[in-house]
């Protein structure tokens, strides 16, 4: 897909295509409100049981009669001999501070603290499951990116304002922080405090061990001049409201890969067992009458 191309949304705009836009296929140079990154990085990151602690309970929770309050360390529930991490999220990330580098001109140091939400299912020996809590751990990170210089410069507009006289904002001209990220669970770990040799002072609770990725970037809204062929022209919606869903069902493939799954060395290659509307192999003793009744509109 090149930079002018917006197939998925039905405008053709694709670079030398025959609908280049507005302005008759010349190109001109044109004045833009941009996103600008200045500096972005990419974080790959094992966040390990001893750097995340204890898992901490995301809301208020009751387990074995005992009232965990949000934020306070999960003691597992009687009998729990596993415990496994599910459904990983990562809530949100907060900008904690962002703050121009003492020592390195043009550079902003930025502190990070990724919130991650998941459930804790606790199971017996047997393996029957004998508890679920919401769990929490927080993840600090600090980074240094170069932003550029510091103005003074303010921006306002009305973009996100309402009507009325304090209908515009006021932004900050140097440089904001903008974070990607994605989180997968790689273990969970049941703690108890030593007995071998006497209590070592630590609770039991649950440690897990987070991947984490992420792309950090800093950037500025600028004014960027960039060649332009002008504006993307929608093309015409199809209509397809009068289509019988009959019609529609029976240019469907058959979903054979569904009834049997291509095993790997098709599923590797890309090998289909779909049956298409064309083929002749609809099943032995099949006529057209049987045919309008299996689609439900046969009188």
């Amino acid at each position: 897909m090149s930079a002018f191309d917006f197939e998925g949304c039905g405008c053709s705009c694709s670079a030398g295509s025959e609908n280049p836009g507005t302005n008759n296929g010349s190109i001109k140079d044109e004045c833009l409100i941009a996103f600008k990154v200045y500096d972005f990085f990419r974080i790959q990151e094992c966040l390990t049981k001893d750097e995340l602690g204890y898992s901490r309970a995301a809301e208020d929770v009751v387990t074995d009669g005992t009232k965990i309050s949000a934020g306070d360390v999960i003691v597992p529930p009687e009998g729990a001999a596993s415990v496994v991490i599910e459904d990983l999220e990562i809530e949100k990330v907060n900008v904690l501070k962002k703050k121009r580098n003492s020592f390195r001109s043009g550079y902003y140091d930025v502190d990070l603290q990724f919130i991650f939400n998941y459930k804790l299912i606790f199971s017996e020996a047997g393996g029957c499951v004998i508890g679920s809590i919401p769990a929490t751990n927080t993840f600090s990170a600090k980074v240094s990116l170069f932003g550029s210089i510091d103005t003074d410069v303010n921006l306002s507009t009305d973009l996100f304002g309402g009507a009325g006289c304090s209908n515009s904002i006021t932004l900050d001209a140097n440089p904001f922080v903008w974070i990607e990220s994605k989180s997968v669970a790689l273990a969970s770990d049941l703690v108890y405090p030593s007995s071998c040799c006497g209590s070592d002072g630590s609770a039991a609770g649950v440690k897990v061990t987070i991947g984490l990725f992420a792309i950090i970037k800093l950037f500025r809204i600028v004014n960027l001049l960039v060649k332009s062929a002008g504006f993307c022209i929608p093309e015409e919606l199809e209509d397809i409201s009068s289509t019988d869903p009959c019609d529609f069902f029976e240019n469907l493939d058959f979903p054979m890969d569904s009834f049997a799954p291509p095993q790997k060395r098709e599923f590797d290659e890309g090998i289909s067992s779909n049956i298409s509307p064309a083929s002749e192999n609809r099943g032995s003793g099949e006529n057209e009458e049987n045919k309008k009744h299996c689609c439900g509109c046969g009188g």
